[in-house]
């Protein structure tokens, strides 16, 4: 991974070096060799965060609607620096037939107490050699006691507007074990004639 690291590094630096040796032996309007050199440092910006999913970070895209679970990591708040913590799954998307499709990918989502429980319950089942399915759920709307009582507008959405509380849920459901066709009987022998 370092190599990687290095040669992308290598890599900037000889497009630099040649957009420099051409803005410094062409005419072109000063505006326009400017203009050349913020493009292509935004595109250095892009790639190297384009990047980090190559090196192993988990993804920032959203989780999918279905998926199986492979494995989560739960990294729990630090109270003496101040990091909130992430609950961290390792999971492939689901299709239509509930068959894993794609690569593996690890996605971070910050931890909460309702998160983390729910994960650790999934990680217990995992251990004991159960295999899991997880879905996104949304968690219930706001009842009626909940109700913002001045704000028509807000009726119908989840009960706190906290961080926490747009998060998504996720259920855990364990795999069916595979179906397999059913055996066909042996052909009976035909009974000699003697």
């Amino acid at each position: 991974m370092t190599a990687s690291v290095l040669w992308l590094t290598l890599a900037y630096v000889a497009v630099a070096a040649l957009l420099l040796n051409l803005n410094l032996k062409t005419r072109y309007a000063m505006g326009l060799k400017a203009a050349a050199i913020v493009v292509v440092s935004l595109l250095y910006f892009g790639a190297w965060h384009g990047s980090r999913g190559l090196m192993g970070w988990p993804s920032p895209d959203p989780m999918p609607e279905r998926f199986r679970v492979l494995w989560i990591a739960m990294e729990d708040p630090d109270k003496t620096s101040g990091a909130p913590g992430s609950i961290y799954y390792w999971v492939r998307a689901l299709d239509p037939a509930g068959i894993a499709v794609g690569p593996p990918r690890a996605h971070a989502i910050p931890w909460s107490e309702e998160e983390a429980e729910s994960a650790q319950a999934a990680l217990d089942r995992m251990q004991e050699g159960e295999r899991l399915d997880g879905q996104r759920s949304r968690r219930p709307l706001a009842s009626p006691e909940q109700a913002p009582p001045a704000d028509d507008e807000a009726w119908g959405t989840r009960g706190s507007t906290s961080p926490s509380d747009r998060r998504p849920l996720f259920e855990f459901i364990p795999v069916a074990p595979p179906a397999l066709p059913a055996k066909e009987d042996p052909p009976n022998p035909r009974p000699s004639a003697s």
